[in-house]
């Protein structure tokens, strides 16, 4: 697998590539989510992203470094990802992994890529109470594509959704999702439109 040489701005989330600023998965992806976030209250938003955070770090230490540091409040969160681990045994191969599509300019940031009994899966870990499947594919086959285009070819993918009761569920997605790659591109032309 071939490493990029993206630059990322960790305070602003901002991805560049020989200076130029390209949109992150995320963004894109706005419409989406502010549609089925719109009615909630910034604070709960605000303390969701927050824990999200938390727990991604938490497994990053964990696999890069073999420690487990998170604070009390999001334990069983890790505790989840971590009875995962043990009970699928996956082959940690890329993890926080920042990339982009050299042909479409869109980057992100992709949890972990791993081998799961010889076949090379993409997972997204999710602290959420709800799981917007509707969202979530599209934004799994957004990161697919974009590793397709850098020459990792993903066979399958899926949500780890991780709970506050210690346990997780693994959300499984279509290897190749045609509708989800086409309301992703309709997102990437709007954008593309409205900035210039």
């Amino acid at each position: 697998m071939e490493e990029n040489k993206l630059s990322f701005v960790e305070e602003t989330h901002q991805y560049f590539l020989d200076g130029r600023e390209l949109p992150s998965v995320t963004t894109l992806l706005r419409p989406l989510s502010s549609s089925a976030y719109g009615t909630v209250n910034p604070s709960v938003l605000s303390a969701a992203a927050y824990r999200g955070t938390v727990v991604h770090q938490a497994i990053e230490w964990f696999n890069i470094f073999h420690i487990e540091d998170i604070m009390p409040e999001y334990k069983a969160y890790f505790d989840a990802y971590y009875e995962w681990c043990e009970e699928v045994q996956p082959e940690i191969l890329k993890i926080e992994y920042k990339t982009y599509h050299p042909q479409l300019m869109y980057a992100g940031t992709v949890d972990l890529l791993c081998k799961i009994k010889d076949e090379l899966w993409l997972v997204d870990y999710k602290t959420s109470h709800t799981v917007l499947e509707d969202i979530y594919r599209v934004q799994l086959e957004a990161y697919k594509q974009m590793l397709q285009a850098q020459g990792i070819n993903v066979q399958r993918k899926m949500i780890l959704h991780l709970t506050d009761a210690g346990k997780y569920k693994e959300i499984e997605f279509p290897a190749q999702d045609a509708k989800a790659w086409r309301v992703f591109g309709a997102l990437k032309t709007i954008h593309d439109y409205a900035v210039k």
